[in-house]
């Protein structure tokens, strides 16, 4: 669908455009993934489904959490982490695996990142469109709120890219950073809003709203998506902040360490 939409503008960019480089990596990543699949890009789909399937038994009938559109709230905080989740765990690997092109073709390899990262970007959406889908069977609104959508989304994807080349940076050095990102992946995902309430979470622990990637980003999109409320601004213009901060340096760290990658890979 993504391919149909950009189909009519690719006629318009030039040959030898660094989008057009950038879009046909993107578009491979994303049907590499999927395409070869008997079942194709609803795997994108059935994978956070069954997640949420059994945590959402786990936490209501087992634990006993009770919070309204508990199925929604589960379903939002799990789609925002497994794409932050498998973005940067990608980027670990995009220079051993785009190695072939790197030998051969001269250009710049943060297009490499910008690449993987829209491509599992295509899935995330995919998922972002079954949660409003399911939303709507629920009998929630529209809200008007969802104007501010597409802002929370490219914000949390310059968060997951900042911190893609980041570690992608730091693996050319560390190659245990690989082990490491699992086990903060693990803390990560139980420190989120993700399964209990924020509120919960800010009173006990606020630091970790400010600290976690993705907490402000999940917090504020539930607020618009599933309360129809305006998003909370300091959080929204501080997870702008940190997500350009955490980009700006991982990018100077880069460009600065990444000539000794080749020799690396």
């Amino acid at each position: 669908m993504l391919s149909q939409l950009i189909k009519p503008l690719i006629p318009y960019i030039p040959e030898n455009n660094r989008l057009e480089l950038i879009w046909k990596l993107a578009s491979i990543e994303f049907r590499k993934r999927y395409y070869d699949n008997a079942l194709g890009i609803v795997w994108a789909l059935l994978n956070p489904l069954f997640r949420l399937a059994v945590y959402y038994v786990a936490f209501t009938y087992i634990m006993g959490v009770e919070i309204e559109n508990y199925v929604l709230y589960l379903f939002s905080g799990l789609l925002f982490w497994m794409f932050y989740s498998e973005c940067t765990k990608k980027s670990l690997s995009v220079l051993r695996s785009k190695r072939y092109l790197i030998e051969n073709i001269q250009f710049n390899k943060l297009d490499l990142y910008l690449a993987s990262a829209i491509g599992v970007f295509f899935g995330f959406v995919f998922n972002i469109g079954a949660y409003f889908l399911i939303s709507f069977l629920s009998g929630i609104a529209a809200y008007t709120t969802l104007i501010y959508l597409p802002l929370l989304l490219f914000n949390f994807f310059l968060m997951t890219l900042g911190t893609g080349i980041l570690l992608s940076t730091i693996h050319i050095y560390l190659r245990d950073i690989e082990h490491l990102w699992d086990m903060m992946l693990l803390a990560g995902f139980w420190s989120a809003p993700i399964f209990f309430r924020a509120e919960d979470l800010m009173e006990k622990a606020p630091i970790l709203i400010y600290l976690h990637p993705a907490s402000g980003i999940i917090i504020n999109f539930r607020e618009v998506a599933l309360y129809g409320n305006q998003p909370d601004f300091f959080l929204f213009f501080y997870n702008f902040v940190y997500a350009l901060i955490l980009l700006g340096i991982s990018v100077f760290l880069f460009k600065r360490y990444s000539h000794k990658a080749a020799e690396k890979l």
